[in-house]
């Protein structure tokens, strides 16, 4: 084969992944739109809390006092990347298969549902090594879950806007709170032989014990022992999450679109390796 011939070849197999690199990219640059997009949020103080003693048990009790609700920028920014990273998986498809029809594109489906018919009937047009890493990344319900939820979060927002709420506790960072109250702040004077040193409480957070979503005025984020002192700075970490019921309820909405681009990159990288 002549040095024209292969490069004709290699034109040829970079157009067949072009579009699908190009609306990766466009999905990466909106999730870092809908990261500023959180900041800007985050800056407007919209989850207040406080603590007090509970009367009988004396334990002190930190809860919500007020909720603010998520701009719906937020849902049309994660909406816009769901779309671009689906939309990547039907180009793979569609530029790969020959005489490609209507039918063409990335199957997603439910087993339950009797939908493994998509599956053959979409992909039938590629090339058996194409079809092969199709079929090996399980894109069904209780396969691949991430592209069960990429597909079905997209699937929900041609149809509406998602429902985005910016109340679920992710932790709180409890070597800090257990230095505030018991030494005053996060650091502390110990002996160390004849010296005495600084400790700095390290950042280690951990998720809630029970998992309330949404966060509503009144709920309870953390109890103290009885008569223990509140923590003027105590560090709880709250996060936009989807309210997506059986698709994505409670997941960070920052989190679940980075792993779906994160995964339709290495599905992008798989066919640019086929021949």
């Amino acid at each position: 084969m002549g040095a024209e011939s292969l490069k004709e070849k290699s034109v040829t197999m970079s157009d067949k992944i072009t579009g699908a690199q190009a609306k990766v990219e466009w999905a990466d640059k909106h999730i870092e739109d809908f990261e500023e997009e959180l900041i800007r949020f985050q800056n407007t103080y919209p989850y207040k809390f406080t603590a007090q003693n509970d009367p009988e048990t004396r334990q002190l009790v930190y809860y919500m006092t007020e909720v603010a609700d998520v701009p719906s920028t937020v849902s049309l920014i994660s909406g816009d990347v769901l779309q671009s990273l689906r939309s990547a998986l039907d180009y793979l498809i569609w530029a790969h298969s020959e005489n490609p029809t209507a039918f063409t594109s990335f199957p997603i489906f439910d087993p339950a549902k009797g939908e493994q018919s998509f599956l053959t009937r979409k992909i039938e047009r590629l090339p058996p090594a194409a079809r092969k890493i199709v079929t090996e990344l399980k894109p069904y319900k209780g396969g691949n879950e991430t592209l069960w939820k990429l597909h079905e979060l997209n699937r929900t927002d041609k149809h509406r806007l998602l429902v985005a709420s910016g109340t679920a506790l992710r932790g709180f960072n409890m070597n800090r709170h257990l230095a505030n109250i018991r030494h005053g702040g996060p650091t502390m004077v110990v002996r160390n032989g004849q010296n005495f040193v600084v400790r700095i409480a390290e950042d280690v957070y951990i998720p809630p014990r029970v998992k309330v979503f949404p966060l509503k005025a009144g709920d309870v984020l953390l109890i103290d022992p009885p008569d223990t002192k509140i923590d003027e700075d105590i560090d709880f970490r709250f996060e936009v999450a989807f309210n997506e019921p059986e698709i994505s309820e409670g997941d960070s909405i920052l989190e679940t679109l980075k792993e779906c681009l994160g995964l339709v990159r290495e599905i992008v990288a798989l066919f640019a390796k086929l021949p």
